[in-house]
């Protein structure tokens, strides 16, 4: 797995903003819980309404969110949460390049509403996480969460706040906790975390604060253990899930043939890794295997090589490549007025911070599998799993996708939809194979079989 660490790149956020009121759904708190503010269309002309805020986590950290209300029946229509990826990929970078109603206008200074949007069908909330990215802010940088138990502390405390005192309307209403990327991680350790709790709640007879329908991972990082083998049947053998064929190998056949002769050993590595949770066995996995297998992924990777988010478009500029180099997006958080509007001044705002996403990098929690946290979350409650994957994407391939759930859980209540976006990450509405939005609310609603 291609991961952002090895950046040089250091961030530093400013110190805790208190936003002033615009339009405030309910009365300030004396403790100062949350400010939050409905928001106009000239940030976003979304096609609903929707708000900007922060919830304060403790004195010393706040998280920030956008919640768009669903297009069609906001009442009624599923309720979600967004995670990016990274570590260290902010809310923003899934809103406004991603899944959500509006995207940046080349002059980095204005947005136009999309014509698709999970807010379609959706009430979706976009998150900065972990608190330290984007506008979510944290005093003291050392204190970054860097692990998903760490994580999954805050996002159970923003979702008890956002539920109970911001929106009170999102009490009791069911969950789907979705994410890409890195959010393969997130989702199922955080649902994991929520999900102990609330059985623990439930033991003593309390009500449950946070309902968890369903978990989505788009394109999810998993287990890094499969991706060895998934570049080389991504690269080697060429395999289309959708039409279930081959077609002739994107690499010679030397490089096949080395990637081949070294995939067994990177299989055993995994499974050692899988067996103990061992960080330092499966750090040891993933350099071994990036060595031998993902050097020649790292190798395409380059001005005129793959764009590794989408094989279909080469690479401009590394390590991001053309999908990502959204530089209007960066200029529009930074302009003076946006800023404003959202409750901030002066803050320097990155769609990626690498500070961040070095920390997780050095703690070596990245490099375990959250396979035993999805079994578990299979066969021991009723949340439903639904895996997205693009099949152009090579980071995160099909392949290795289907191996990693169907290898290691008991219980199959889930759901994998494998189709060609037109373009990254967006509109689930407009995918080619007749994949639609109502699927995706199918997997929301109803168990896979």
């Amino acid at each position: 797995m291609r991961l952002f660490g090895g950046i040089p790149v250091f961030l530093t956020a400013g110190g805790l903003v208190s936003a002033q009121f615009q339009k405030p759904l309910s009365n300030a708190h004396d403790d100062a819980k949350f400010n939050v503010r409905e928001q106009s269309p000239d940030l976003c002309d979304a096609g609903s309404r929707y708000w900007t805020g922060t919830v304060n986590i403790t004195e010393e950290k706040s998280m920030f969110f956008w919640y768009f209300q669903s297009r069609n029946k906001p009442d009624t229509d599923p309720l979600l949460l967004w995670m990016s990826g990274g570590p260290g990929a902010t809310g923003e970078l899934g809103c406004f390049i991603g899944t959500g109603p509006c995207a940046v206008n080349p002059d980095g200074n204005s947005t136009r509403r999309l014509e698709y949007s999970w807010t379609d069908h959706a009430n979706v909330i976009y998150i900065d996480q972990p608190i330290g990215i984007g506008f979510s802010e944290i005093a003291n940088r050392d204190d970054i969460a860097v692990s998903l138990e760490e994580g999954a502390r805050d996002i159970y405390s923003f979702l008890s706040t956002l539920s109970t005192d911001v929106f009170p309307e999102f009490s009791g209403r069911p969950w789907h906790i979705t994410g890409e990327s890195m959010g393969g991680h997130y989702v199922t350790g955080y649902t994991k975390y929520i999900m102990n709790l609330e059985q623990e709640r439930a033991a003593r007879g309390l009500n449950p604060r946070i309902n968890v329908s369903s978990a989505v991972i788009v394109d999810g990082y998993i287990d890094a253990s499969y991706q060895s083998s998934g570049y080389y049947d991504f690269f080697c053998t060429n395999w289309d899930p959708v039409s279930d064929s081959r077609t002739a190998p994107l690499m010679n056949e030397t490089a096949c043939s080395e990637m081949a002769a070294a995939v067994p050993t990177c299989e055993l590595m995994g499974a050692h890794c899988r067996e103990s949770y061992n960080p330092k066995l499966c750090l040891s996995m993933m350099d071994t295997c990036e060595r031998t297998v993902g050097k020649y992924f790292t190798e395409e990777t380059r001005p005129g090589g793959w764009d590794p988010y989408d094989s279909r478009h080469s690479c401009e500029e590394p390590p991001l490549c053309s999908n990502f180099a959204h530089g209007e997006t960066w200029e529009f958080f930074n302009q003076p007025w946006v800023q404003e509007k959202l409750g901030f001044s002066g803050l320097p705002f990155e769609l990626i911070d690498f500070d961040t996403n070095n920390r997780w990098v050095k703690a070596e929690h990245l490099y375990l599998p959250v396979t035993r946290e999805l079994t578990w979350l299979l066969d021991n409650t009723d949340v439903r799993i639904l895996v997205i994957n693009g099949n152009n994407d090579i980071i995160m391939q099909v392949v290795s996708r289907t191996v990693t759930i169907f290898s290691e859980a008991n219980s199959y209540l889930l759901v994998t939809l494998l189709g060609k976006c037109d373009c990254w990450m967006r509109s689930l509405g407009k995918v080619k194979h007749n994949i639609e939005v109502k699927d995706i609310r199918t997997g929301f609603s109803n168990k896979a079989n």
